[in-house]
Parts: structure tokens; sequence; C-alpha cells
């Protein structure tokens, strides 16, 4: 079973391997999980990064939203890419929550690592390396 600390560790792996912040100016982005789940914005809303989804404890899903968008909302790639497939606004309850779509049901968090606009090309390399380090069960083999 993997949990969120194994992709802290993966992560950290890749970062030591592709992040350095004296020359890209920024810190080593962190993973949050969105608290209460389900219930506002979620963590990172407005960069393009990387999700990773559970049921329990155990890894199901890791995917990324990086989205240059436009209009109203440019560059909030893991918003919309969540709001597209994950989520959706939950209308029955009242204050700003979301509910799981379809296949998703069985979801019990959302964690997210949200990256710099500059550097969000580096997004899509950590989701490649998560899914081949870590083989989430519903993700296709990269």
């Amino acid at each position: 079973m993997k949990t969120i600390d194994d992709i802290r560790v993966c992560s950290a792996k890749f970062f030591a391997r592709h992040w350095h912040s004296d020359l890209l100016g920024h810190p080593v982005p962190a993973w949050k999980g969105w608290e209460p789940f389900l219930s506002g914005s979620i963590p990172h809303y407005d960069l393009a990064g990387c999700y990773a989804l559970f049921r329990g404890e155990e890894l199901q899903y890791v995917g990324k939203g990086d989205s240059k968008g436009g209009g109203a909302y440019p560059n909030h790639g893991l918003s919309r890419r969540i709001d597209k497939h994950v989520t959706q606004l939950d209308r029955q309850r009242e204050g700003y929550w979301s509910k799981l779509q379809g296949g998703w049901k069985e979801i019990t968090a959302l964690y997210t690592i949200g990256f710099p606009h500059d550097v969000a090309y580096l997004c899509v390399s950590l989701e490649s390396f998560l899914i081949r380090e870590l083989g989430p069960p519903a993700n296709s083999r990269v």
C-alpha cells in the first residue's frame, strides 16, 4: 500500500534531482491535503501542479493539472482539471462544498502540490515519475 508519506519521499527524490532553488528562485513545493475534504477551494487551486487521490490511507491515482487556462482564472491548472474530472459543485449543501464525480465515489482524501507559473512544466515530469515509482492502481502505466 502506498501512502502520502511515499509520495513525499518520491517527490523529495525527484526534487533533489531536478529542483535547484538558488537557480529557480523558488523554494521546493510541498504537498498539502484538502482539509476539510470537499469544503472550499482545493490547496494550490491557483497553480499548475499534481494531485493525488486516496481511499483511506491508500494512494489510488496521481494526476496533473497544467492548463494555462484563460479568462478570469489564468494558470489555475489544478482547479480546472480537478473540477472537470474529479469533483463538481454540490448544490444540495449550503456553502462552498464539492462532491465526487462518477468513478471517484470511494475517494476520501486529495492532496495537491503547486508549481510557480514559470516552472509549471516540471509538474508533467513529477506526475510521470510518481506513477512509475509508485504504480497507483487507477493510473495506466507510463
